[in-house]
């Protein structure tokens, strides 16, 4: 997976792969819970960042009944992922990056409220405006994570390489 694509147009930074499946932490006396996710990634410049990715192949992003007056529900595993992501980012940020192995590998990336970006579903199960408006809504009005779906992403390359002159 080309992770720039992610950065472009999300605050406008572009994001580089550091881990696959990378284990944030969480683990107990006996060594079970610990907390893995998708991507562990950072943003490029001069001061770098870390940042959290969960891709959720489930197409489902709100459930398909209206919940009441054009409001429609998340899926659950929407939720979840955001929960997820939610977690992750504060493990990572309390204990994994803390790690003596975690400082000396990563010195130069800094882990300070690191963004978390969910990808799930797409847009074209928005089959009406009320379900439209309800996910749109919902997703600018989180701050962390950002939800963005998997045709969004898509187009973010097309975009770029269309534009290059």
């Amino acid at each position: 997976m080309n992770f720039w694509i992610f950065g472009y147009g999300l605050r406008y930074q572009v994001i580089n792969l550091l881990q696959s499946q990378p284990y944030y932490g969480g683990t107990n006396v006996n060594g079970s819970g610990g907390e893995r996710g998708d991507f562990l990634t950072n943003t490029a410049a001069e001061v770098k960042y870390t940042c959290l990715v969960e891709k959720k192949p489930s197409p489902e992003i709100l459930l398909s009944k209206n919940y009441r007056n054009g409001a429609y529900s998340i899926s659950a595993e929407l939720s979840g992922a955001i929960s997820q992501v939610q977690v992750n980012c504060a493990t990572w940020e309390n204990e994994g990056s803390r790690t003596m192995h975690n400082i000396e590998k990563l010195s130069s990336i800094n882990t300070i409220s690191p963004k978390g970006i969910v990808v799930i579903g797409m847009t074209n199960q928005l089959t009406s405006f009320d379900m439209k408006n309800t996910f749109e809504r919902f997703r600018n009005e989180l701050h962390n994570p950002e939800i963005i779906t998997f045709d969004e992403l898509f187009e973010r390359p097309k975009f770029i390489v269309g534009n290059v002159k």
